[in-house]
């Protein structure tokens, strides 16, 4: 057998078996032909006597192999006389019904080669025209035709778009055009009706003198499946959705203005529909055609268009006043343009307006006249709307809608309807109104400005030329006697101002520098004087949007003006403007922490002259000025954690060089009135500020800057001579420097902290600075002890001999800077810690240790961005967790320990599960669960409450684990809740009763309602609790027993 024969006997076998061993055998075919090796003759011999085979399956098989090589072909290398000979043969075969798709499969690879001729693409056209019924067969037989046309109009695009003096070239489109429409009709299947959509397009864009005459027969095949409906399957292999054949239909219905009269006809009928998806279509498709139709096709139609849109405009919900009332809603750019919209879904409202715009733009474009006539007509029907106020909104946002198609559509408007309602009147209903309305001409400008793309010339024409400046004056005026002329109890009123005010900066090249200076202040004064929830978001946002665009001025007349309003003392009166305005600190910094967000100079300038006013007021000691510096201090670091993504590193060198000599002239002074170095809070704010202010700095100048920090600290300040406050700031810089800088003095400081912390066992040291030595040990022993120094770090420092508490602790400092970078050394500090639990002297102290290997500390802090200050591993906390479980479990589990050693265990293993995020333990619970349940019963409040919190997550995630438990923690909860015992403090007893009440909604009622009474009587002694919330809490979980078991009211 030749190598022929066996590759088509293979490709036999494998048909409709494996379609994919199939399809590599027709390649090896196609291979053999491309390089010559056979011909193509060789395989119609070899598949003859299975092309006449009596076996209709054989027949399939033996035209689907050839077919299949023809796909694969490349379109130069069969002559004219093989596509001859294939033509014929195919024609041959295609009355035989079950090789249809086989045939057309191949006739469709043929439509692609490079010498079929006019007269052979003619015969099959003229078949699938004449004879071909796609009734008869499926939809992947269907796909062919549409496919073999495509083919043939990509093949001879060239010819057919080039006239002819005998019309030859004319009868092949008709022909083509009359293909089609045979094929097309009645077609259902998504894939075909994608392809027919667009084969429909091109028909009507490249022969639209020849698509004239069947333009009924094209326009129906497109309408009669308006509106798609179609919703895929979920097993769909063509991933086609609804939005495609949507997209597709409305591009085919708009293609060519020869649809003109049929679609916007049968559009505008579709308008009456009642539902809102449908009216959705509908719109948008009116839209397309509309921009695409133009004008002339549209003189014929508007009124009818408007007819129809003006009872969905006038009677929509949308744009209610609350909406005008958000100002986030109000500055939220969704400009569309050209019926194009930045938001996937549309409102119908919003649509039949973008509608109105569209005709404007499309009517003065051919004939201004045209528009008058239009615009006139439409006024003339709103105008009563005006004189009685009624649907008034409705009616601005109809002629702003038209406004903003252009310069001239925006000029006619504007001095048609301004003056109907634009007027300087102190009735506060009537102001409310109209400022109201003047939002919907502003944001005409806006759209105008926006369409122009950033074209300048067409821009600069618009600013310089539209009618909206002669009122700009009177409007200014109005927003600022609403704003500042009326009481502050007419919110609404002095919203709507700001809001507008907001606006009008937005409309470029409207207002002046010094106009805009003045709205600005006008904001800047409202936000401090007015403490209206609303009033302020609306000042905010303000503030926020025109930094976007005016930056530099909002510093000068806003932030400025805030700074420097600051007092000295942190109980002087801030007296604004007017005598009686008293602004409390609070709000001032508040402001400047909200509407810096994400502005460079506005967070810079903030930072730098926040800290010279900590100059000014630090080294008054007295509470008032601890209180003030806290203030500050918290903007500050505040300003730096919300925008250090943002930050760079000139910003942040900027801020470094102008700050530095005022935080160390507050950290040197060593005054007993220094409110921020003798001040817990304060210290540890400024030392996180000076993390913030290093972690981004040039990371080339790192190195000097570890070199010059440590003398300063270590060598000038001698921290590590005696116990030092300065500590604190000194482990923050270390924690914000790149770990890669070489730290030559690291051994030595580590032995000098380790010798001080031991030589001060007593009292000599606070709490605040015990923790700072400990955080250094840390800090050092994570970022510049790798590799073998690791293991020096525990010959050297871990001695277990000493098991005094302070030694203790510091090998778990230590064990934590090895922990987090999963350092194999650190399994010998834990497992030395995981023996000491079962010491009955020293093991309540060890147990609590354990938290401190998985607590976050701000030291050892991940920022997003930031990789290069620490070594912690992401997964450490996984890894600590599956090495410590199961040893303390079997440790607790052990025959004859006493329960005080157990409850080591217990609060070890709870004080982990703090820290350690439930998704990291769901794999242990069933081990976990009997231990949470002793934890409840043990005399230590921390474990309770640790316990508590991992059966809540448990309860949601786990509830057959807790059904199959309900009998042993129900009665326990119980007693939990109950005040008197020092263990059940509040936490306790709050979170029992929120367990409680989780139960009920997590348990099945068949399990849980034999325990309904005795929790209803459980928690009587509950509703007497001191605490408020306990009480709140237990009424409302006693309600979810009391109905356990009701069907609750519709």
């Amino acid at each position: 057998m030749s190598e022929v024969d066996a590759l088509v006997v293979s490709f036999i076998a494998n048909v409709n078996v494996n379609d994919e061993r199939s399809n590599d055998i027709a390649i090896k075919l196609t291979d053999l032909i491309q390089n010559k090796k056979i011909k193509l003759l060789q395989i119609i011999v070899a598949l003859k006597d299975r092309f006449v085979s009596e076996d209709e399956r054989e027949r399939i098989k033996a035209l689907k192999c050839l077919s299949c090589v023809l796909c694969n072909i490349e379109p130069q290398l069969l002559l004219k006389n093989d596509i001859s000979v294939l033509i014929n043969f195919y024609m041959s075969k295609i009355t035989d019904k079950p090789l249809m798709l086989e045939c057309l499969m191949g006739l469709d690879a043929l439509m692609t080669m490079k010498y079929i001729t006019i007269d052979q693409t003619i015969t099959v056209m003229l078949f699938l025209q004449k004879d071909y019924v796609s009734k008869d067969f499926l939809a992947a037989v269907r796909n062919y035709p549409f496919s073999i046309l495509q083919n043939i109009f990509d093949r001879w695009e060239t010819l057919l778009n080039n006239k002819d003096k005998d019309n030859s070239n004319k009868n092949l489109i008709i022909l083509f055009i009359q293909t089609y429409i045979t094929i097309a009709s009645g077609e259902k299947d998504p894939r075909n009706l994608l392809i027919s959509f667009q084969l429909n397009k091109l028909i009507t864009t490249n022969f639209k003198s020849e698509s004239i005459q069947f333009a009924q027969a094209l326009f129906d095949i497109l309408f009669s499946y308006f509106p798609i409906t179609f919703k895929p399957p979920k097993d769909d292999p063509y991933k086609i959705s609804n939005a495609d054949l949507k997209l597709a239909l409305r591009s085919a219905i708009s293609a060519s203005d020869i649809f003109a009269e049929d679609a916007f006809s049968n559009l505008i009928d579709k308008l009456g529909a009642t539902s809102p998806a449908i009216k959705n279509d509908t719109l948008l498709t009116l839209l397309t055609c509309i921009n695409k139709f133009g004008g002339k096709a549209c003189i014929e139609f508007w009124l009818q268009m408007w007819n129809a849109l003006k009872f969905e405009i006038m009677h929509s919900g949308d744009g209610s006043e609350a909406t005008y009332l958000d100002p986030i809603a109000q500055n939220d750019d969704k400009i569309e343009q050209n019926g194009s919209s930045v938001s996937n879904i549309q409102s119908n409202y919003q649509l039949s307006l973008d509608v109105l715009r569209a005709l404007a733009n499309q009517l003065i474009a051919l004939d201004e006249i045209a528009f008058n006539k239009y615009v006139n007509h439409i006024l003339e029907e709103l105008k009563p709307n005006f004189e009685f106020t009624k649907d008034l909104r409705q009616s601005c946002s109809i002629m702003a809608a038209i406004g903003s198609a252009n310069l001239v559509a925006f000029n006619k408007v504007i001095d048609l309807t301004l003056p109907l309602f634009l007027e300087n009147t102190t009735e506060i209903s009537k102001l409310k109104l109209m400022l109201l309305n003047l939002s919907f001409f502003l944001d005409s400008y806006i759209k105008v400005t926006k369409s122009f793309n950033g074209n300048e010339t067409e821009l600069n024409e618009f600013i310089k030329l539209n009618h909206l400046n002669d009122s700009k004056d009177e409007i200014l005026m109005i927003l600022g006697m609403a704003l500042t002329g009326n009481s502050k109890i007419e919110v609404t009123v002095r919203t709507l101002s700001v809001i507008q005010f907001t606006k009008m900066i937005k409309m470029e090249g409207y207002l002046t520098k010094e106009e805009i200076s003045l709205i600005i202040q006008y904001i800047t004064e409202t936000i401090l004087t007015d403490n209206n929830k609303n009033i302020y978001c609306a000042c905010l946002e303000g503030l926020k949007v025109i930094s976007q665009t005016h930056e530099s001025l909002v510093y000068d007349v806003s932030l400025k003006e805030l700074l420097n309003l600051l007092p000295n003392g942190f109980n002087d009166l801030i007296l604004h403007h007017k005598e009686d305005e008293i602004i409390q600190i609070e709000v001032i910094l508040r402001v400047i922490l909200d509407f810096t967000t994400s502005r460079h100079i506005l967070i810079k300038e903030s930072i730098v002259t926040l800290t010279q006013k900590l100059v000014e007021i630090y080294s008054n000691g007295n509470n008032a000025a601890i209180d003030y510096c806290f203030l500050l201090l918290s903007t500050i670091y505040s300003l730096f954690e919300n925008n250090y993504s943002i930050l760079d590193e000139i910003s942040i060198g900027d801020i470094k060089n102008q700050t530095e000599s005022s935080i160390f002239t507050i950290l040197t002074n060593n005054n007993d009135n220094n409110s921020i170095l003798f001040d817990n809070q304060n210290l540890s704010l400024l030392s996180n500020i000076l993390y913030f202010r290093n972690v981004k700095y040039q990371k080339n100048q790192h190195e000097l800057e570890l070199t010059r920090y440590t003398k300063i600290f270590v060598e000038d300040h001698k921290i590590l001579e005696t116990p030092n406050r300065l500590v604190i700031p000194y482990v923050k810089i270390l924690s914000a420097i790149d770990k890669s800088c070489t730290f030559s003095d690291a051994s030595d400081i580590m032995e000098k902290t380790v010798t001080l912390i031991h030589n001060n066992k007593t009292n000599d040291m606070s709490n605040l600075e015990k923790i700072g030595y400990m955080e250094l040990i840390t800090v050092i022993t994570n970022k510049w002890f790798n590799d073998e120094l690791e293991n020096t770090i525990i010959e050297k420092y871990v001695n277990w001999e000493d098991q005094s508490t302070i030694n203790l602790e510091m090998i778990a400092w230590i064990g934590k800077g090895l922990i987090t970078k999963n350092s194999p050394c650190s399994n010998i500090i834990l497992s030395h810690f995981l023996s000491l639990l079962n010491d009955e002297n020293i093991g309540l102290i060890v147990s609590k240790l354990f938290e401190l290997f998985v607590m976050d500390i701000n030291s050892m802090a991940k920022h997003k961005g930031i990789t290069w200050t620490n070594n912690v591993k992401l997964l450490y906390k996984q890894k600590f967790f599956n090495d410590v479980f199961q040893s303390l479990v079997t440790s607790y589990n052990e025959p004859n320990l006493s329960l005080d050693i157990k409850c080591n265990y217990l609060t070890a293993l709870s004080l982990i599960l703090k820290h350690t995020p439930n998704k990291l333990v769901e794999q242990f619970m069933n081990d976990l669960l009997p231990m949470l349940l002793q934890a409840l019963e043990m005399p230590n409040s921390e474990v309770r409450i640790s316990a508590l919190d991992t059966l809540k997550d448990t309860t949601e995630k786990f509830g057959l684990l807790i059904t199959e438990n309900i009998d042993t923690l129900l009665p326990i909860l119980l007693k939990l809740v109950v005040p008197g015992s020092k263990y059940n403090d509040v936490s306790v007893r709050l979170m029992s009763l929120q367990l409680i009440g989780l139960l009920a909604d997590s348990v099945p009622l068949n399990y849980l309602k034999p325990y309904k009474e005795q929790v209803i009587n459980g928690l009587l002694l509950t509703l007497s609790d001191k605490k408020r919330i306990v009480r709140k809490q237990c009424i409302d979980t006693r309600q979810l027993y009391f109905e356990l078991g009701q069907v609750p009211f519709e």
